[in-house]
């Protein structure tokens, strides 16, 4: 089922292959937007405006993966940098449009597990997860995957338009003063 905003929201709890019918009314109090890499602000802002339309609070999770090979234990510098640069823009623009957000960051093996984890814990409506051109935006697409495998938390699917028509324009201004 789509909403107005052209998120697409799953519930396969119900266990009879169909989307739950959708109240966008029914009072939302947490949503969890997750991140693994690759901050993405048309995404954030998505968020953001889905999180104020439905007077929820957006719990935003940043993970960092840890190494698979047990010798090597510390997770890589730029990955740790890449969480606080997401969890600090979402704060700052949350703050602006007057979206709440609870903060969190993990160290994990397993992200799609965490990511269920704190669903769980902090009781989200659902997950909020976005794609663009089949490939998974804020997530890893693997993780994406993993976490549409699993039937017991709604997810809030979001396929992101694709900005490559620019404005048309501009593309006819560059090729004029091109000539």
């Amino acid at each position: 089922m789509e909403d107005h905003y052209g998120c697409e929201r799953t519930d396969r709890a119900n266990n009879t292959g169909r989307d739950a019918t959708f109240d966008a009314h029914a009072v939302m109090t947490n949503l969890l937007l997750p991140f693994t890499h690759g901050i993405d602000v048309s995404a954030i802002t998505y968020a953001l405006a889905f999180a104020q339309r439905f007077r929820s609070t957006l719990v935003v999770l940043s993970l960092i993966r840890l190494p698979e090979t047990p010798s090597t234990r510390k997770p890589r510098l730029e990955a740790i940098q890449q969480s606080k640069d997401f969890l600090e823009f979402v704060q700052h623009k949350a703050a602006r449009q007057g979206v709440p957000i609870a903060r969190f960051e993990l160290y994990t093996h397993l992200p799609a597990r965490s990511i269920r984890a704190l669903a769980q814990e902090m009781e989200c409506a659902g997950i909020l997860l976005f794609v663009h051109r089949g490939a998974g935006v804020l997530l890893a697409t693997s993780e994406v995957k993993q976490l549409l495998e699993d039937d017991s938390l709604p997810l809030y699917i979001v396929a992101l338009p694709s900005n490559e028509g620019g404005f048309p324009r501009l593309r006819w201004l560059s090729g004029w003063f091109n000539r």
